[in-house]
């Protein structure tokens, strides 16, 4: 039972004996049920659950993926092994970095849908297109588990200008799929790299070929067309998006060690190529904020988060994928190990309250090596630190370090935010010692149910780990909740066959 439940029994057990003390002894039974109700229902959300899984141990010698007792795993989809088809009919080997995954039910089936599966490419490929992609094919599961139906489909990218190191991103209410592109080139040089990056530095729209990359892409995966770049949505590293409801309000997250939360409201639903960007601002005392109004033409949408900045935009260090629950926004901080925000600080903008309060060195030098879990509160602009990443003080093996891709999804009534690592070096305490001796980098998947004000480390379970070397991301659930698509990314090169290339699986046990 939590300490919140407690109390709150205490509190009323007290007021019934200094209403009976008052004379007012004659509250009626009928009232007195009522608050009997109330606890016993308190107290059954917290007895009455069923974790979906029971956590697995920790090993850190693994080239295989692990998982919970009764879960297993099945291939799908493999860098370079896999072929892609492009519209011509021509086929050639896949591209990897798997990221982004989207599963798209197909008569709101279950069972029976389309992947879109981003890859976080940077790379000259004349077949396939420059930089980053995307790759789309149907999957059905039988009495023998989950199957690829049909070729592996090429998204082309060229006919916008390719695109660079396709990230994160959602699916908006209308089906479509928003990838991230998670690159801010600063120059055409920066954005070739001799050639290896981008092969067409040609202008576009009148502007320098790198001013094309950095922004948010809307594709058709049915079709697997490119619609537009969404240039209204500002040019910065987008790591990942939330598509609200009312078709119009998209939040936007900034992987940058100078970041910026981004909030992009169309003017018309379902259209977002034109629309109202605005940057966060905190209240002095946390507990609130507000959102500062960018302006819209296209060369300030260019450098949005510097003109944010400049009007004093809240510093945030490195925002990765971002979900909602219950009318809250979780969003993934990273962190960094060590910062100085000297100029930009002198420049107008303001560290986030967490980061004053328990992050600074001194100066404007602050460091922030685990990371943690913000919890972001639409209705009142309030952003707070809803789980501090670290060391779990009763279980030493439970680390919870550079927390990256998330996503939600209910079990037994209680939404769970799944968090997905991607450890930024394996000194610092982000593995245990014996790890760090070895120089290791494993990552984890966690579970952390949302039932809790203020959440623990010891209330995370640990649900997967990564084969050595990889970062898992892209976690999404089938409607029904009992499939889980997740992609394995950029893994040990020794590690054994198929963990030893990028990869999507298919998790079933739920």
């Amino acid at each position: 039972m939590s300490t919140i439940i407690t109390m709150n029994k205490v509190l009323i057990v007290l007021s019934i004996v200094l209403l009976s003390a008052c004379g007012k002894s004659q509250q009626s039974t009928s009232d007195v049920s009522i608050i009997e109700h109330q606890i016993k229902s308190e107290e059954d959300l917290e007895k009455d659950h069923i974790p979906p899984f029971k956590a697995i141990d920790t090993n850190y010698n693994s080239m295989d993926l692990l998982l919970p007792e009764g879960f297993s795993y099945e291939i799908l989809f493999t860098e370079f092994i896999d072929k892609v088809t492009r519209a011509d009919g021509k086929q050639f080997p896949a591209k990897g970095s798997h990221d982004l995954c989207v599963y798209v039910p197909i008569e709101n089936s279950s069972e029976h849908g389309y992947l879109y599966i981003g890859h976080e490419d940077r790379y000259v490929n004349q077949a396939l297109g420059d930089g980053g992609g995307a790759t789309v094919f149907e999957v059905k599961k039988d009495s023998n588990g989950w199957k690829t139906v049909g070729d592996f489909k090429h998204v082309d990218f060229r006919p916008i200008r390719d695109t660079h190191r396709n990230c994160g991103g959602t699916i908006t209410p209308w089906g479509t799929v928003l990838s991230a592109e998670e690159t801010y080139p600063l120059s055409n040089a920066n954005i070739s790299f001799n050639g290896t990056y981008i092969s067409d530095l040609s202008p576009i729209n009148n502007r320098e070929a790198y001013t094309n990359f950095g922004w948010m892409v809307e594709v058709d995966p049915i079709t697997q067309k490119p619609l537009q770049k969404l240039y209204a949505m500002g040019r910065f590293m987008h790591e990942d998006a939330e598509c609200m409801e009312d078709g119009k309000t998209v939040y936007l997250t900034d992987d940058y060690p100078v970041a910026v939360f981004f909030k992009f409201v169309a003017d018309q639903a379902g259209d977002y190529t034109s629309g109202q960007l605005y940057a966060y601002r905190q209240s002095l005392d946390g507990e609130s904020g507000k959102w500062l109004e960018l302006p819209r033409d296209t060369n300030s949408l260019i450098r949005c988060r510097d003109i944010a900045l400049e009007n004093g935009a809240t510093l945030f260090q490195r925002h990765e994928w971002l979900a909602s629950s219950n009318g809250k926004i979780y969003i993934s901080e990273t962190g960094n190990v060590q910062f100085d925000w000297t100029r930009r600080i002198l420049g107008g903008a303001v560290p986030a309250k967490h980061f004053l309060d328990h992050f600074h060195l001194g100066s404007n030098v602050f460091s922030d090596v685990h990371g943690r879990i913000l919890e972001f509160d639409p209705a009142t602009n309030k952003m707070r630190s809803y789980l501090e990443g670290g060391i779990d003080e009763a279980d030493s093996a439970t680390i919870l370090s550079n927390p990256d891709g998330n996503a939600i999804q209910t079990f037994d009534g209680v939404d769970y935010l799944i968090i997905n690592e991607d450890i930024d070096w394996f000194d610092r305490g982000r593995v245990p010692e014996y790890v760090t001796a070895a120089q290791r980098f494993i990552n984890e998947v966690y579970f952390l149910p949302l039932n809790k004000q203020e959440p623990q480390r010891s209330d995370l379970m640990r649900f997967a780990i990564g084969p050595k070397g990889s970062e898992t991301t892209g976690t999404y659930f089938t409607p029904d909740g009992k499939t889980m698509f997740l992609n394995i990314q950029h893994p040990w090169p020794r590690n054994k066959p198929p963990f030893n290339r990028s990869c999507t699986v298919a998790i079933t046990g739920f």
